[in-house]
């Protein structure tokens, strides 16, 4: 007698047909870890709506949600954004029509001929890798700053770009978020291609953190130096907003004023709780009132105090060194400036050496 074959794997039938819903692993594993519930709840109801064929709407599908309609409309915004979904526009502002990008063939056409044509080490990081990295705190500040930067939400082809140059560049996450500053802020572009060019441009010249990268534009008198050490002399621990920025050109190009006269109006910010841009650019408005444009200018116009001792000479905040025929012009501001320079050095900024200038429009 033939002994029946033993099956270890069941699948139960049932008796009444309730039908189901199959969803890609590709969105489960590429797009749903990076996206919020909301959105993950709109895009798996309109999808079932579309492949049973239901008679829904944008409307209907916040009713059946219980969510705002605003939130089913801004599901859609970020799915169209990530290039999973496409709308159709109707008669109806609201209630346009979706279609639902085919995953496994999307994936086919913009994924997988692109990594098949790159250089192993110029792989992107996979989906696996991406999400373990996306959970590291630095990372997802660094994604977040970004994403603001760009004014809108990441790609996952674009995150894994920047992964990838993390790895490859060897830079760390406040570096990285620097570089888009630099890129999109300063020099207003958005371009991946250039903003990549810009982070190996930094790993070449040896850019490893804030202080060599601030020494790095320093080198090459560009504005975003300026940026990054009113930033660091204000103490600040984040990118300047584009307000700022557009503050501190007016300093610099409208008002005329000089790094070192900036420097010496932010030189007791540390004494100040929650220092900001709007409280210094009051002071620095005066000034340029008052006309000062060197820091000569602000000793003159400070008068010595009148005392009872008959011959005393008073002193103040910005000229405290005794005065005597016996020192030279040339001498007073040797001791000047050593004075500053110290003041700087307190700051962790350097004051440029005379001819530095010089040699830097030479070099230009």
């Amino acid at each position: 007698m033939k002994k029946e074959k033993l099956m270890y794997f069941i699948l139960q039938e049932m008796q009444i047909e309730l039908g189901d819903t199959p969803i890609d692993n590709i969105f489960i594993n590429d797009y749903m870890p990076q996206a919020e519930g909301t959105y993950v709840k709109v895009y798996l109801m309109g999808y079932k709506c579309a492949r049973d064929r239901l008679d829904f709407n944008n409307e209907t599908l916040a009713k059946n949600l219980k969510l705002p309609l605003a939130d089913v409309l801004n599901a859609w915004n970020y799915w169209e954004s990530e290039g999973i979904v496409i709308k159709h526009e109707t008669d109806d502002e609201y209630n346009y029509a979706v279609e639902f990008v085919n995953l496994k063939q999307y994936y086919m056409d913009k994924v997988y001929k692109h990594i098949r044509n790159v250089d192993d080490k110029n792989k992107y990081v996979n989906n696996e890798q991406l999400i373990s990295t996306a959970k590291n705190p630095e990372i997802k500040t660094m994604m977040e700053e970004i994403e603001d930067m760009l004014g809108r939400p990441l790609k996952i082809s674009e995150k894994q770009k920047i992964i990838t140059w993390l790895n490859k560049y060897k830079t760390k996450p406040d570096l990285m978020t620097q570089a888009f500053s630099y890129c999109v802020n300063n020099k207003k572009v958005k371009r991946f291609s250039y903003i990549e060019s810009v982070v190996s441009a930094w790993y070449d010249a040896g850019v490893v953190d804030l202080d060599t990268m601030v020494d790095y534009l320093e080198k090459r008198n560009d504005r975003f130096s300026d940026y990054s050490r009113i930033s660091k002399a204000l103490g600040f621990n984040r990118t300047l907003t584009e307000a700022e920025m557009r503050t501190i050109d007016r300093w610099i190009d409208e008002w005329d004023f000089s790094m070192e006269m900036v420097l010496r109006c932010l030189d007791n910010s540390t004494k100040i709780n929650n220092p900001n841009l709007n409280y210094f650019d009051k002071i620095l408005s005066e000034w340029h009132k008052n006309g000062f444009k060197t820091i000569e200018d602000l000793k003159s116009d400070i008068k010595p105090e009148k005392t009872k001792k008959e011959g005393s000479k008073a002193k103040n905040k910005f000229h405290n060194f005794i005065q005597s025929e016996d020192i030279s012009g040339d001498d007073l501001e040797k001791i000047a400036r050593e004075r500053f320079k110290k003041k700087l050095n307190k700051l962790g900024l350097e004051i440029p050496e005379e001819g530095d200038e010089d040699n830097k429009q030479t070099n230009n």
